[in-house]
């Protein structure tokens, strides 16, 4: 009984999925950034890099021109807080490796050559256009300041964003043999179909977001910080929210937004 009572009772921590905008915009800036922080109060920050960004010490070996970085550097020089990187490790690196980059670039522009030239079917056209609005829409919530990009509306925008980047266009793709049959040459010599880099790409990003997530997780359960901020480019809050707010309850933990404080 007394257990039950002490697991029942016990100081949920705190998780804050911040979406963020790397650059600076008229209504997003790192002081902008900076007062959100202040306004939470995290004990730990989660920042979009992996372990190569940080001396042994988990401090910055260099700092450069994003909201992040220079908003971090500047609570980490005013407040008691922790900084820890969760990115998938070498994400760079990992995409020239299996040839997702810069192949999915180019299949990219290749198909929008194709749309510009009138040379998809009319329903590839119409999935292409959907697509381009949809990107459009979603941009558009960066101008707006981050009480609009961190919302269930640009969520639900980001995840049908994703789902036409990598599974309608790739769809699209798998229809044109031009896809199939031009090739990039990877730097080890090795060479891979516009068709097969794009598809990489996309497993990729799935990859990519379920290891954050499991990152993510790893210090709500392994780690003792009671209020946490993640702070990621705001495509891939609906990805990490997606895999992280059903853990709640069995790790004893609440998702917040950056504006319940």
């Amino acid at each position: 009984m007394s257990v039950l009572f002490w697991n029942c009772t016990q100081q949920k921590k705190e998780l804050v999925l911040l979406g963020t905008v790397h650059q600076p915009v008229a209504n997003f800036t790192p002081d902008s950034l900076y007062n959100i922080l202040v306004k939470i109060k995290p004990d730990l920050i989660l920042f979009e890099v992996d372990s190569s960004f940080f001396t042994k010490n988990f401090e910055f070996k260099k700092t450069w021109d994003s909201n992040e970085n220079i908003a971090t550097v500047t609570y980490m020089n005013t407040f008691d807080v922790d900084v820890r990187p969760y990115e998938f490790t070498g994400r760079n690196a990992y995409r020239l490796k299996i040839g997702s980059r810069p192949t999915d670039s180019k299949a990219s522009q290749l198909l929008d050559s194709l749309y510009k030239n009138k040379q998809l079917n009319a329903l590839d056209t119409k999935i292409y256009e959907r697509f381009l609005n949809i990107n459009d829409s979603l941009n558009a919530f960066a101008y707006l300041g981050a009480r609009a990009f961190n919302s269930a509306e640009t969520d639900n925008t980001a995840s049908m964003r994703q789902a036409y980047q990598y599974k309608d266009l790739l769809g699209i793709m798998d229809k044109y043999p031009i896809f199939h049959e031009t090739y990039y040459v990877k730097p080890d010599g090795d060479s891979i179909s516009y068709f097969e880099g794009y598809k990489r790409a996309s497993e990729f990003w799935d990859l990519r977001n379920q290891t954050m997530a499991k990152n993510i997780l790893h210090f709500i359960q392994d780690a003792d910080y009671q209020r946490i901020v993640v702070l990621n480019g705001y495509f891939h809050r609906y990805y990490l929210n997606a895999l992280i707010k059903p853990k709640q309850d069995s790790l004893n933990f609440m998702v917040k937004e950056f504006y319940d404080y």
